[in-house]
């Protein structure tokens, strides 16, 4: 199943400090619904992998983490956009879930049947990038959130982004570019092949 997975705070909504503690305090990023609503209609499963370590350092609870989801699902299809799954990891320690660690996208892969390699991660943040190389998925940068001090720091040559976009809306285009081409290139191989003349045996 064709699926892409996205990082959130910085990606889908707007970054906060201390990240996003109540519902009230949640914004999208401007194009960020109608790139995600544009996967929906190509049958793209989109995977919000999200770090959320207020959980454990009790800043906030687990319901109270649900209720912010909650309100994220109801922006986005006041927008026609929905994500097919949503992973959490509240660990506030160093964890098999917890980015840089790829437990997340793992489950992600797993969930959908995903093929690691055809499966970009989307984030603003250097463990984004780790994250994705240790998943095996091409890590892809934007320049919202963290997105242009990311880029401008150190980044270690195997944690390199496949690519960096201004924006989600920006990688989606390219995304979808690229997999109309892909579709033109191997219906051309389909015809030449059909069309190669069968020798007789003998």
């Amino acid at each position: 199943m064709q699926t892409v997975m996205l990082d959130r705070d910085g990606v889908v909504i707007v970054n906060r400090k201390y990240n996003v503690k109540a519902p009230t305090e949640l914004a999208l990023l401007p194009g960020a619904a109608a790139a995600i609503a544009r996967l929906n209609r190509l049958g793209i499963k989109v995977v919000l992998c999200t770090n959320q370590p207020e959980v454990d350092k009790g800043i906030i609870t687990h319901h109270q983490l649900d209720a912010i989801h909650h309100a994220l699902r109801r922006m986005l299809s006041r927008e026609g956009a929905h994500l097919d799954l949503v992973l959490c990891c509240t660990d506030n320690f160093r964890s098999e879930w917890r980015k840089p660690a790829p437990g997340m996208l793992f489950e992600g892969l797993r969930h959908f049947g995903a093929k690691a390699a055809d499966t970009p991660f989307v984030g603003d943040q250097l463990s984004d990038l780790k994250a994705a190389w240790r998943a095996r998925c091409p890590g892809i940068l934007v320049r919202t959130g963290l997105g242009r001090q990311t880029e401008s720091g150190p980044i270690p040559r195997y944690a390199r982004p496949q690519a960096v976009y201004d924006d989600l809306q920006a990688f989606v285009d390219a995304y979808c570019a690229n997999r109309r081409a892909a579709d033109r290139s191997r219906a051309d191989a389909s015809r030449r092949a059909a069309r190669r003349p069968v020798r007789a045996g003998g």
